[in-house]
């Protein structure tokens, strides 16, 4: 009897958080945030994408954060390269390699219109996505399709050879994509409501010499890779939930990255403007903030990412939230205002 009470306590958990979600611009995080991932590559072969479909159960909780990077998301005048691309107002920057993508982002798409990242041998480089790459077509939900075209190439000045002044680059893309999936996903950090984007991805790479005069082919290839995507509209979140790679002929799991950080983390010149007291506390905490700043609503998480049911008052600069019935520990407040900002802030509930 207890064994099926567990089962049946396990199914109606996944009923509530499984559901048909639309992701929209205000589930990604803003500019100031920093997201931590992470990689697997031990457990590939046990991890599959599954097939397309609706209240599917992706099961991740195995993943093993075996490496880790930070993702800062950031405006393109904070980064060394945004003025390279005066058309891009948000950024991406991979801290471990110092490197940068570059996006159009409104709330109607996010689409990546070029990157600036190390080649070896010549250092630092710029070049356009041409068109722009599309990421999210808002709102993003079940059933959509797009297909794409789209390259980018960079020229370099190279004269380590007689006859050569430059090099030439250049990768074309053709992407069929399909949000062919809804769910649950699971992740060591915790449960998430799930869309899932499968991206079937033809790549052509050329390298090029210029020598004498005419551009001459140096080597070629084509890879045929399926990516799948996982978003969620959980603002706490506020990136993308998993990632994996697929050499499409053989369907070996060539890559993972993950979220390893649920909340995600605050812009550091929003965070003076909150107070946490008292903190920590028995009963009740009150954040206080600008008065001019309109709080649309407050959730407050566990370390596991679980959502806290919570009483809580709003009044002008000012949410009380009564804690008096939760264990003790800490716990992170995400404050959501009218404006598009959100605000974390950690609570600590006494013993």
């Amino acid at each position: 009897m207890k064994t099926i009470l567990l089962t049946l306590t396990a199914l109606m958990a996944v009923s509530i958080v499984s559901a048909q979600i639309t992701i929209t611009n205000n589930a990604l995080a803003s500019a100031g945030t920093e997201i931590l991932m992470a990689y697997d590559s031990t457990n590939a072969a046990q991890i599959t994408p599954g097939e397309p479909g609706t209240d599917k159960l992706w099961d991740f909780s195995a993943l093993t954060a075996l490496d880790m990077d930070t993702v800062s998301l950031m405006l393109p005048s904070d980064t060394p390269y945004g003025d390279a691309f005066p058309m891009a107002n948000f950024a991406i920057g991979i801290v471990s390699s110092d490197s940068y993508a570059y996006f159009n982002r409104t709330n109607s798409i996010l689409s990546n219109i070029g990157v600036a990242a190390t080649v070896e041998n010549y250092g630092f480089v710029t070049m356009s996505v041409e068109p722009p790459n599309i990421y999210l077509d808002f709102p993003e939900s079940y059933g959509n399709t797009r297909q794409e075209q789209y390259s980018m190439q960079i020229k370099i000045a190279d004269n380590s050879l007689p006859g050569v002044d430059s090099v030439k680059y250049k990768s074309s893309t053709s992407e069929n994509l399909t949000v062919d999936a809804w769910g649950t996903m699971v992740l060591p950090i915790g449960t998430f409501s799930a869309l899932r984007q499968k991206e079937e991805k033809t790549v052509k790479d050329s390298i090029w010499m210029h020598f004498f005069g005419n551009w001459i082919l140096l080597s070629s290839s084509v890879d045929e890779i399926d990516t799948y995507n996982w978003w969620t509209d959980d603002v706490g979140a506020g990136f993308t939930l998993c990632s994996i790679d697929l050499d499409r002929p053989t369907q070996e799991v060539t890559s993972i990255a993950f979220l390893n950080s649920y909340i995600v983390g605050q812009n550091e010149m929003l965070a003076d403007q909150i107070h946490c007291y008292p903190n920590p506390a028995d009963r009740e905490v009150m954040i206080t903030f600008s008065a001019t700043m309109s709080l649309q609503n407050v959730s407050l998480y566990n370390l596991s990412g679980s959502l806290m049911e919570v009483d809580s008052e709003i009044v002008p600069g000012q949410v009380t939230l009564d804690i008096d019935q939760l264990p003790s520990g800490t716990y992170v407040a995400l404050l959501r205002f009218y404006n598009g900002q959100t605000i974390t802030t950690k609570i600590a509930r006494r013993n």
